[in-house]
Parts: C-alpha cells; sequence; structure tokens
C-alpha cells in the first residue's frame, strides 16, 4: 500500500482548521464570561506539555500511525483493546462535531428541514473526503485556512463599531480558581482534542516536523480563538454565556451605515470549512483504527458504513440543543480525560523506555564489534 505524505504547512494548516472546528462558534471558556479570554490563555498553556508529548510520540516512531505504535508496544491483543478506546474517541468526536454543525444550520437557517436530511448532506461530503485520502484533505485545508482568517480579520474590523471595551472588566472578578477551573475545560476543548491526529502525522516527511507543526498550529489557533472570544466579550459582556452560539450573535451586531449589516452569514461559511476539516479527519482516524482491529487491508472498504453510523450516532447523542451545550460544559472535560491525558502518557512512556532500549543494544553491540 501506498503511504500518504503530506508537508509541514499542510499538516499546520490541518491542525489550526481541525483546533477550530466547532470552537469557532461555541466557544472556549464562556463559563469565565467576561474573564474567558484568560481561560482560553490558559487552556493553550495547559496544553503546550501535552503537546510537546504528543509530537515526541510521533517523532520516536516517525512513519508509523497511532496504531502500529500501539501494536507494537502493547502486542495484539492488548494493543487492539487500546486502538478500540483510541478509534471510539475519533468516531464520538467526530459525531459531536456533525451534530453541533447540523444543530446550528437547523436552529439558524433551516428550523423546517428535518435534522436528519441536514446530517445525511453534511456526512456524504465526509465520507466522499475521507475516501479520498489525508493528501486530499490536507490539500483542501490548505486552500480553506486563508479564506478562514481573511473572513475573521474583516468581521472583526467590522466589530470595533459595536464594541464596548469596558465589558473585560472586571478582571478576575469571580476569582482565579473559576478562570482556572474552565481554563482546564478550553484545554480539553478544543486543544487536547489535537491527540486525534496522531492517526494522521505519521504522513510528515521529517522526523522532525511533528513539534514544528504543533506549535506552530497551536500557538496560531489558540491566537485566533483568544481574539473571537475577545471580540465576543467586547460586543455581548456577560451575556456572552446566554447564547448558544456567541461569535454567530456578536456578529450579528455589525452595521456599517444602512448598507452593511447582518454579517453573521459571513461567520457562518468558516464553520462550514472548519467542521467539514474536523470531522472528515475523525471519520478518516476512526475507519484507520477500525481496519486496524479487524487487519483489514485498505481502511477505505468501511468508510461509507462508518460515515452513517456516525450520522446516526450524532442524531441520537442528545434530545435537544440546551442537552447538548450543558454536556459540553460540565461533563466533556472529565469524559475526555482517559483518551487525551492518561492514553498518550501511556503510550509515550512506553515509547521512551523501548527508545532508550533500543539505543542501549544499539550501543552494546557498537561495543562488541570494536
Amino acid at each position: 500500500m501506498i503511504r500518504e505524505r503530506i508537508t509541514d504547512k499542510e499538516a499546520t494548516c490541518l491542525l489550526i482548521l481541525f483546533l477550530l472546528g466547532s470552537s469557532i462558534l461555541v466557544g472556549i471558556g464562556v463559563r469565565a464570561k467576561n474573564d474567558a479570554w484568560l481561560a482560553g490563555i490558559l487552556g493553550v498553556v495547559f496544553f503546550i506539555p501535552f503537546a510537546l508529548i504528543y509530537a515526541r510520540i510521533q517523532s520516536i516512531f516517525h512513519g508509523r500511525d497511532i496504531f502500529e505504535i500501539t501494536i507494537l508496544l502493547y502486542g495484539k491483543v492488548f494493543g487492539r483493546i487500546l486502538i478500540i478506546i483510541f478509534s471510539w474517541y475519533s468516531f464520538h468526536i467526530g459525531a459531536l462535531v456533525l451534530r453541533n454543525f447540523c444543530e446550528f444550520v437547523h436552529v439558524e437557517s433551516f428550523p423546517e428541514t428535518p435534522l436528519i436530511v441536514i446530517t445525511l448532506c453534511f456526512i456524504t461530503i465526509n465520507i466522499a473526503a475521507a475516501r479520498s485520502g489525508i493528501e486530499v484533505i490536507a490539500r483542501i485545508a490548505t486552500f480553506c485556512l486563508p479564506v478562514v482568517i481573511i473572513l475573521f480579520l474583516l468581521m472583526e474590523i467590522l466589530s470595533i463599531s459595536t464594541m464596548d471595551f469596558n465589558n473585560i472588566k472586571p478582571i478576575l472578578g469571580n476569582g482565579f480558581s473559576k478562570v482556572a477551573d474552565v481554563g482546564f475545560s478550553s484545554f480539553s476543548f478544543p486543544f487536547a482534542e489535537s491527540v486525534i491526529l496522531l492517526g494522521v502525522f505519521y504522513t510528515l516527511k521529517k522526523r522532525e516536523s511533528a513539534v514544528k507543526v504543533y506549535m506552530k498550529g497551536v500557538l496560531a489557533a489558540g491566537i485566533v480563538l483568544i481574539t473571537l472570544t475577545l471580540v465576543n466579550i467586547f460586543v455581548l459582556g456577560n451575556m456572552i454565556e446566554d447564547y448558544y452560539f456567541p461569535s454567530y450573535a456578536s456578529f450579528s451586531f455589525i452595521k456599517v451605515g444602512d448598507f452593511i449589516q447582518r454579517m453573521e452569514g459571513t461567520i457562518a461559511i468558516s464553520y462550514v470549512l472548519t467542521s467539514f476539516i474536523k470531522s472528515s479527519i475523525c471519520l478518516f482516524v476512526a475507519c484507520k483504527g477500525i481496519a486496524a482491529v479487524f487487519n483489514l487491508n485498505h481502511y477505505k472498504f468501511i468508510v461509507i458504513q462508518t460515515g452513517l453510523i456516525m450520522a446516526y450516532f450524532s442524531l441520537i447523542l442528545y434530545d435537544n440543543i440546551e442537552e447538548m451545550v450543558d454536556w459540553f460544559q460540565n461533563i466533556y472535560q472529565f469524559y475526555a480525560i482517559p483518551f487525551q491525558i492518561i492514553f498518550p502518557l501511556f503510550i509515550w512512556v512506553c515509547a521512551e523506555i523501548r527508545n532508550r532500549s533500543e539505543k542501549r543494544d544499539q550501543s552494546g553491540k557498537g561495543k562488541k564489534g570494536v
């Protein structure tokens, strides 16, 4: 089977759009209200050590995906159990992103259209992208990222007239402990979700690329999300927590003269692009994991079936949008701990032990040869 390869630039674009995903519309740190931007900064700071761990795993086993690494470290039986756990997480995140996007379209644009119709339309595009492979998704991401950034800059500039910079006060009005708690939530969503990309970055051409990609991608996405959060605070103030989609709400206030207004549809374009990239990556990785568990020759054989199951699962996740928001804000950060923290730490520690053992063995053989 021919190995796919992506450049550092393509990988960075993939990571940035993956991290922006649903978070550009749902927002980060909204429970901290006017301190949400501080929670976002803490989320980035908390995640940087884990970004280095994710990159280190990929660097040690350059050219191998997380499924091959797991089998290599833990054997076929226990390794497959870990693969099932990781594949489930990727599948679940894909379903969550799918439901978030379709719920947004349903609530804001097509309230009379059944949710299942919107879901099937979107998953069809995801299936086509996942079957095309990660190289194609990466090229699409490289094209989409400048569009998303330009739209963000345009909307933020147009929002200046609606901003009240006093909304950011008082800073730390609810204490640092509240910000730290919400900062951990920002760590979980969206930054630590990039653990899923361990199933993608085996395609990097150079061993040292993983650290550069993770650092550039996380910092760039962090800047975009924190800036967007500040705009939402300046426009909405403490009411930021009252909106299901705060970015969409804040941009709806844009009004320049009598001819530029109701510009929130522009942020929806960005949301379509980022959600498409994130859900397509999740579907791709989930299919790769399933193929590894059942020792299939190629993951493409199961993309359509997995995509349709993901679509159905997204429909039964919640009864309504209120339940969706409550789960994200109060439960998800704890649910994600095994996948985002325990699993990669487990892999990393064993990888380092194996790596040092191999170097020691090679050094011993070299001395005997002398």
